[in-house]
């Protein structure tokens, strides 16, 4: 499945290879809120010259206390934004990922799908961080697993925004049961990819990568789903 997925991906890409960079693009810097650092930028050496200016100036000692209060600052205000616009972006944009692959065709405000059911998505999909984000408060491997299983939260919502957060959480826990490994594997099959985005400073993760990959991961939600009409 994984080989089918890859070759459907890339045939969508190529059908809508300048918009999907846009959409993705700007999908990257709409919901990158998280992106906001909290870190001062600064490297060890610089740190330590602080330290010892600390321990013998008062002034110092303010510019330190005033940039440690800015960094709590700029985190809470990356959170805040991340919880209630970058996660309605994720929705949208997984939307748009599934009707590329599905050869249905998008409209760029269609990236903006989940402001019509805001209180919904936003409170869904905060549920979706908080349970990701404890995982990974245990240990890396446990929050791999929850991310694994809640891989499809974002397109639950996008397909019925009258879904409600714990029957999304639910739904995408059940469904991939049996099914995390396939998902890690098929990530883990992008790897070289992914280092020659590195290689390139990110410029073919913009042009081909991301766009692919986007695309690809909507499509192993699509195939999981496949036969649920059929079934029904």
């Amino acid at each position: 499945m994984r080989k089918m997925i890859k070759e459907n991906a890339k045939a969508a890409l190529r059908l809508n290879y300048w918009p999907m960079v846009g959409i993705e693009l700007l999908a990257g810097v709409l919901a990158g809120g998280g992106s906001f650092s909290g870190g001062t930028g600064m490297n060890q050496e610089q740190m330590q010259k602080i330290q010892d200016a600390v321990q013998n100036s008062e002034i110092a000692r303010a510019i330190i206390g005033t940039m440690l209060v800015a960094s709590a600052i700029a985190s809470v205000v990356a959170l805040l934004y991340t919880l209630l616009f970058g996660n309605v972006i994720q929705v949208g944009a997984a939307g748009i990922r599934l009707g590329v692959y599905r050869r249905q065709g998008f409209r760029f405000v269609d990236l903006f799908a989940g402001l019509k059911r805001y209180g919904r998505t936003v409170g869904t999909m905060a549920l979706y961080t908080l349970f990701t984000v404890l995982g990974f408060c245990v240990f890396i491997v446990p929050g791999i697993i929850v991310a694994l299983g809640l891989f499809e939260v974002p397109y639950l919502l996008a397909e019925d925004p009258n879904i409600s957060g714990m029957t999304a959480i639910r739904k995408s826990w059940e469904d991939m049961k049996g099914h995390k490994g396939e998902l890690f594997v098929f990530g883990l099959s992008f790897l070289g990819w992914f280092i020659l985005t590195g290689l390139t400073l990110g410029v073919l993760g913009v042009f081909y990568v991301g766009p692919y990959y986007a695309i690809a991961e909507a499509g192993f939600y699509h195939e999981l789903h496949a036969n649920d009409t059929i079934a029904a």
